[in-house]
């Protein structure tokens, strides 16, 4: 998993391009340096035998071709780095003089770095290079060294150019794997922080060990400054988080109490009084209800202690939901079209309970008279369902609650999962506090799975995918 993060990670893509750049840029400079040196070299074999060619042009014209002969024997008691031979041939191509036994055949004659050399094969099909030169009376001079000396000399440099290609791609592929490693290692540390207090442990800090490294000092002052942020957001949530608990506390104690008075008094109102009395119930029901949802909510968000996960049935307990709400939408000739399997999973069975009995209460009460709803528990994969990187790590079990009401439109899907949002056209027509699926949504969020909604055509199908 770790070398996959590495080789996708864009500071391993961008150390790449530059070690791809340096070993051009190496390649390019060792070019330059290989041009130069053969340039040079050429030249200097082209002046070696401009000056054999001098002394043996000097010798003919003095002494005559007889004298070509010692002056060719004088170098070969000498120790000298190059050794050349020689040949004259006179007008039919007669041998006059020299230490080579004939002309040697000539292969091709070629223009290098702009001067003229003769390759050419010699005695028992060595290969040569030379240079020749017409003398007078028609004789005919051929200087010639062996050519081995110089592939050798260029595939030496083409050896040296290819091989420092090698070794800088390779050992810049292995500095910028371990750097980016390196990189990688710490911001893993950073996101399992940033995880922990998205989960809702907002006493969590960013922590990364100090090292000599350069990134990891960026790092260190990046984190220094993000829990400097955390500690002030904490700071003003703690804040908030008090005064939300003081206003509901201050206000549920005396609607608590206004509600039972009128509980006392509707016993003993008359009849034309009633009616008032019980709106006004209803009324503080739903406040407290709004309260206590509210509250519900952001313990969830914020990692409530009293959250318990244990090993429970799923479909058991959606059985026991969807038998809560059968008299529920019996009463608008409801039906449900049930389709469950046997689902064990790890989580906790108030929370779950409340969210599903959230999602059934919405379906029935957008649902029309006689109209219907159809809950499924499956473990199968639906692809078309999942996103990409979602479908990458099975799913144990999806929920959908289809109904086929008046919907939500597809622009609003991740409005309604807000506090207090309602749709204008469900608002004024059924009760409600826009606090449902917030709830649904916090208690998907505890459980590390996701909430999905789709069209239905009419109506609306929620899927929770529990992952």
């Amino acid at each position: 998993m770790i070398i996959s993060k590495v080789l996708s990670s864009y500071v391993f893509r961008y150390g790449m391009l530059a070690v791809l750049f340096s070993a051009i840029s190496t390649m390019a400079l060792m070019f330059i340096f290989y041009s130069v040196f053969s340039y040079n070299n050429f030249k200097d074999v082209d002046q070696g035998f401009a000056d054999e060619l001098s002394k043996l042009i000097a010798v003919h014209k003095n002494s005559g071709v007889d004298a070509v002969d010692s002056f060719i024997t004088q170098p070969a008691t000498q120790l000298i780095d190059i050794q050349y031979d020689y040949i004259i041939v006179d007008e039919a191509g007669r041998k006059l003089a020299g230490n080579l036994k004939h002309w040697p055949k000539f292969a091709e004659y070629n223009d290098w770095f702009s001067f003229e050399l003769a390759q050419l094969h010699g005695e028992n099909d060595i290969r040569l290079i030379g240079k020749r030169v017409i003398l007078a009376e028609g004789h005919q001079l051929l200087v010639v060294r062996n050519f081995i000396t110089m592939p050798s000399y260029s595939l030496f440099f083409a050896i040296i150019l290819i091989s420092s290609f090698i070794i800088t791609v390779f050992m810049g592929s292995f500095a910028a794997f371990f750097m980016t490693w390196d990189f990688q290692r710490h911001v893993n540390r950073i996101n399992q922080s940033i995880k922990a207090i998205m989960d809702g442990n907002l006493s969590e800090r960013l922590i990364i060990s100090k090292s000599g490294s350069k990134s990891s000092g960026d790092l260190q002052q990046l984190a220094l400054h993000l829990n400097m942020m955390l500690d002030r957001i904490q700071y003003l949530m703690d804040g908030v988080k008090q005064v939300s608990d003081n206003i509901a506390h201050d206000l549920r104690t005396p609607l608590t109490r206004m509600r039972n008075n009128l509980v006392t008094f509707e016993k003993n109102c008359n009849q034309n009084d009633l009616s008032i009395v019980q709106q006004l119930i209803v009324e503080a029901d739903n406040m407290l209800g709004t309260f206590n949802a509210l509250q519900r909510i952001a313990r969830v968000e914020l990692g409530d202690s009293s959250i318990e996960k244990a090993q429970l049935k799923l479909h058991q307990l959606l059985g026991d939901v969807i038998e809560l709400y059968e008299p529920v939408a019996s009463e608008k000739s409801i039906t449900f079209e049930v389709s469950i399997v046997d689902v064990d999973i790890v989580a906790d069975r108030n929370l779950l309970f409340q969210a599903f009995a959230n999602l059934l209460d919405n379906a029935i009460k957008y649902t029309p008279e006689s109209g219907h709803v159809v809950i499924t528990l499956s473990t199968k994969d639906d692809y078309q369902l999942l996103t990409p990187k979602q479908a990458a790590f099975k799913p144990q079990a999806i929920l959908t609650v289809a109904d086929n009401g008046c919907g939500i439109a597809k622009q609003n899907y991740s409005k309604v999962f807000r506090r207090f949002y309602r749709e204008e056209g469900s608002r004024g027509k059924q009760p409600g506090n826009g606090l449902g699926l917030s709830l649904v949504a916090a208690v998907a969020k505890v459980h590390s799975s996701q909430v999905i909604l789709k069209p239905n055509d009419p109506g609306l199908r929620v899927h929770m995918v529990f992952s």
